[in-house]
Parts: structure tokens; sequence; C-alpha cells
């Protein structure tokens, strides 16, 4: 395939190396991603446990790798994932079970209300045209360190070798939005402030504590 000649000359920066997602990586990629959302807003507004999201993570993580959208960052010294990236194309959906898992319904309305508006502004009807940066998150113990931005880099090339035009992320934290438009010059398209966003008739988001906080749509060509 395409993207594997590109990846093939894998990233290793400061003893961590950057590849694609593989079937022995499932287990401990989902526990990365459920650790890792444990510090996203609405994850900690909701009250969703690392428990909880961990069958969540099961499924993007199996389709990741079903699809060969997904990336790890492992750790040389210790062999293990410090980070991951799961892509999607826009028109794609997780198979995921939500009956047994309410909490994470108000996030699928909101990531979803965004996602709508796009692809019903651009009139988005094929596959293979827009990409969705699903997903990027780092174990606890490597935030802070640039191994969540060169997973994002890396899921740019991947995109690219999979021959899609353009990239769209939504992005909940206002740290990781400016990183993302100034490090990879992404465009916000669209945005639902928290405190604004109604569930079921409620602000269910309302107390979280920076009220100027939105969830951002941006997006990016990747045709230059």
């Amino acid at each position: 395939m395409k993207e594997t000649s590109i990846l093939s000359q894998t990233l290793v920066e400061e003893g961590i190396h950057y590849r694609l997602m593989e079937s022995s990586d499932l287990q401990a990629a989902a526990e990365c991603f459920a650790r890792s959302f444990q510090r996203e807003p609405m994850v900690r507004q909701l009250g969703i446990q690392k428990e909880e999201f961990i069958p969540f993570a099961l499924v993007c993580c199996q389709q990741a790798i079903e699809q060969g959208m997904g990336l790890v960052a492992i750790d040389e010294s210790t062999n293990e994932i410090a980070g991951f990236t799961i892509l999607q194309d826009a028109l794609d959906e997780i198979q995921f079970d939500i009956t047994a898992h309410q909490n994470f319904l108000p996030i699928f309305e909101m990531l979803g209300q965004l996602q709508s508006k796009y692809i019903a502004d651009k009139k988005i009807t094929a596959y293979g045209e827009v990409v969705v940066s699903f997903v990027t998150g780092v174990h606890p113990e490597y935030q802070g360190t640039k191994v969540a931005f060169l997973l994002f880099g890396q899921s740019l090339e991947l995109a690219k070798a999979k021959d899609y035009k353009k990239m769209i992320t939504e992005v909940t934290g206002r740290l990781s939005q400016n990183g993302v438009r100034r490090r990879y010059a992404f465009t916000p398209y669209a945005s639902i402030l928290y405190r604004e966003f109604l569930f079921d008739g409620q602000a269910i988001f309302g107390n979280i504590e920076d009220q100027s906080l939105s969830c951002v749509l941006m997006e990016k060509s990747l045709l230059n």
C-alpha cells in the first residue's frame, strides 16, 4: 500500500518510534486512549471513568487497525505505547453500541453536530475525499512532550498517502486548538461554546470552568 512506503521510513525522535498501529497494539492502545482522555473537558464534566471508556476505545482501535488508519508512538526504552492517533473517513462511523453507554451521548451529539454541518456545507458525498483526525492522545507520563504533535504530523502524512484532499479535526481544548492552528496551519471552520450547548434541553457542559471554551472544528487542505 502507498502509505506503507511513506511510513516505512519510520520516525524515531528522542527514543520514541512512530509507526502504524498493529493488531498486537490493540489492548495497550485502548488503555492509552482511555487514560489520556480522563483530562478532556467533556469527559471530566460527565464523570466518565477510564473503565467506561475502554469498550469504546477497543472498538475505535480495532477499526483503525483493520483500516490502516491508526498510528502509535512506542517508547523504545520500555516498548510501551506513549501515544496514539486515529484517522477516520468523514463519511464513516465508529460501529459502537451506545445503548449501554448513555454517558457518551452528549459528546457524540456535540461532535456530530459540527461534523454534520461541515459535510452538508461542503457537500461531501464520496468516500476518500475528507479524512477526520478522529482522536489523538498520549499516556499521562508523556503529557507536555512533543509526542502528540509528532503523532499528528505523522497522521497528516498517512492521510496524504491515502490520497485524501482535506483533513478536519474537532479540537476540544484551547492548548490543542492553538497548537493545531499554529503548528499545522489548520483553519477554524465552526465551533460550539460549551456553555451554550444544549442536550435534552440542558446546558450539560455549562459548569466547565473556562466559560469561553469551545469545541472547534478545523480544516486543512492536503493538496499543498
